[in-house]
């Protein structure tokens, strides 16, 4: 017991991330009625779910889901900001271990080798300080019980934000923009492709072909925190299913 940092407490109690009320004994980061209010989008419970469909067609892929909808007009977008742009990496951690939990208990997601997130350029990384997808790969991982690979797939070109781009030009943006630098470290491997937010898929589909087109004959997933959308046009939820 530290009785100087239980006074400390009670005088400044910590506060939940989302809503801002102060947090109960032994709560962490985000009260319980607001983590009942996530947004989940129970797609990692069906395998063929739009956000798979987003990538047939585009790259091989086994199944594809996200965790939750971001909406501009929800409360959780603020932790998204947080980890994204005010160096909140715990919050990324934390959200990608209550999401590795449920894409291992979904069974879909079983035979998975290996976890690999989007990187990020170095000199964005150095001025971000870290990747934020980094993060959400290694509480994924934990959960699933493989191995986070940081180092095998490298961002050749240090593109602009997608964030205001139109759709064509998002495309165009991310050309050609990654590379394998170890390729016998993945080969054959069914990869998991960790992202934070999913808007058009263009990142992630520039990033699977350059693997595809280095390393043949790897399987791949994606798994995203959240699913750009709109809260008066959301997809169907699938709370029950599993791959047969």
């Amino acid at each position: 017991m530290n009785p100087l940092k239980d006074i400390f407490r009670l005088i400044f109690p910590s506060q939940c991330a989302i809503c801002r009320t102060p947090l109960g004994h032994g709560i962490s980061d985000i009260c319980l009625n607001c983590r009942l209010e996530l947004p989940l989008t129970y797609y990692w419970k069906k395998v063929d779910n739009p956000v798979s469909l987003k990538f047939w067609g585009h790259m091989p892929i086994e199944t594809g889901s996200a965790y939750f909808y971001y909406m501009n007009s929800g409360r959780w977008r603020s932790i998204i900001h947080n980890f994204k742009y005010r160096k909140g990496w715990r919050y990324a951690q934390m959200l990608g271990e209550w999401y590795g939990a449920e894409l291992r208990d979904s069974g879909n997601y079983d035979d998975i080798d290996v976890v690999i997130p989007i990187p990020l350029h170095p000199l964005k990384k150095i001025k971000r300080g870290y990747n934020q997808s980094d993060w959400i790969a290694k509480g994924v991982a934990k959960e699933l019980g493989v191995k986070v690979d940081y180092h095998s797939v490298k961002r050749k070109k240090n593109n602009i934000s997608q964030t205001q781009l139109s759709h064509d030009d998002r495309w165009e943006n991310v050309d050609d923009i990654f590379t394998v630098k170890n390729p016998s470290a993945i080969a054959g491997k069914h990869i998991l492709l960790i992202d934070d937010v999913l808007t058009t898929g263009a990142t992630i589909i520039s990033c699977g072909e350059s693997i595809n087109k280095i390393v043949p004959g790897c399987k791949f997933s994606v798994a995203v925190l959240a699913l750009a959308g709109n809260s008066h046009a959301l997809p169907p939820k699938y709370p029950e299913s599993k791959k047969e």
